[in-house]
């Protein structure tokens, strides 16, 4: 029932992993966006934020803009799209998915969108993202296999000597490395539905963790590695859920007849971060790991998504479409401080 999690997960192209290495060459300028934003994600120094947006008659591009001074600078200029920014430990290279020509396979997938019962991947968290190693000498991804459906590769630094990690005929993406590298996590529908799986490194012992007639998706490890933020609708609509590392002690930290989506862990692995339409639009909130102290961070009648905690935890980053088109912004941890920062 490979149809299922692709009816899941189509309509936005992701293709190849590009990688960008630093210092850029881009230069500062005023932008006015035409068109939607991917992102933000940190820079590791907790100094930028890369996104990618489409301004004028361009595609997706790569961008940074500074958190303090609001520079923001052009990371690429191809007519391709450029998405999904994603920066390594190191903080000078960032990994990036491109529609520009790939001659050398695995090809990439052709459209992958969250599409449940009217969930978007738009106010999504961004599953895509080519995720690194701890110590950014590899990456995992998923692409379009020479089977036509979706395996996971690691790959170096470079993007070169990609390896499968998975061969079946179902579809394996959204991988993650965990906290210390020794494994991935990820999404695959090999038994017949949408189930969250874990892997060594290697791609060796693919276990199951998940066990559900319902969609179990977008798994995010805990900081230290001992627990699973995901969603689910096994109890009829989208809440977030925890488990442990080995899939044991499943256990519901949301319940609300509303879609709860996109879990981030705070950096001390305390707090969770989601996004929520509880209150008609999609607003941002926060809830301590055991489900107390449930905190709406956002309230204004436009979408607040992509929520991401900067390294130090102090400062979150989201996009909002408050002024129309969306737009990073950025507020302290408590809500407190709203401002734009790309123009």
């Amino acid at each position: 029932m490979t149809d299922g999690i692709i009816n899941i997960l189509a309509r936005l192209a992701i293709l190849t992993v590009v990688i960008l290495f630093f210092p850029f060459t881009g230069y500062t300028q005023t932008y006015t966006p035409e068109s939607l934003h991917t992102g933000p994600y940190w820079s590791p120094d907790g100094n930028n934020i890369a996104f990618s947006a489409a301004y004028g008659a361009g595609g997706y591009n790569i961008y940074t803009v500074n958190l303090w001074t609001r520079d923001t600078r052009q990371v690429t200029n191809h007519p391709a799209n450029d998405l999904y920014p994603s920066w390594a430990p190191n903080g000078r290279n960032i990994a990036f998915y491109s529609d520009r020509e790939n001659t050398i396979g695995p090809f990439p997938p052709d459209t992958v969108v969250y599409n449940v019962r009217g969930l978007y991947e738009t106010y999504a968290r961004d599953g895509y993202r080519p995720s690194w190693s701890p110590d950014g000498r590899t990456i995992v991804a998923h692409f379009r296999g020479e089977k036509g459906n979706y395996e996971i590769y690691t790959m170096n630094r470079r993007g070169l000597n990609r390896e499968p990690l998975t061969d079946n005929m179902a579809t394996d993406v959204h991988p993650k490395f965990s906290p210390d590298g020794s494994k991935i996590v990820f999404v695959s529908d090999r038994d017949h539905q949408a189930e969250i799986y874990v892997m060594d490194a290697d791609g060796s012992n693919q276990t199951r963790l998940t066990h559900s007639s319902s969609f179990d998706l977008d798994p995010v490890w805990s900081p230290d590695g001992t627990q699973i933020a995901f969603i689910s609708n096994r109890l009829g609509h989208f809440d977030i859920f925890l488990m442990e590392a080995d899939g044991s002690n499943i256990r519901r930290l949301t319940n609300n007849p509303s879609f709860d989506i996109s879990p981030v862990w705070s950096p001390d692995g305390e707090r969770i971060l989601f996004s929520s339409n509880r209150e008609g639009f999609f607003d941002l909130f926060v809830v301590n790991k055991d489900g107390s102290e449930l905190r709406q961070l956002t309230s204004t009648e436009s979408h607040e998504y992509y929520g991401s905690w900067s390294p130090d935890g102090y400062r979150i980053a989201y996009m909002s479409t408050e002024r129309g088109e969306p737009h990073v912004y950025v507020m302290r941890a408590n809500g407190s401080r709203q401002r734009q920062l790309t123009r």
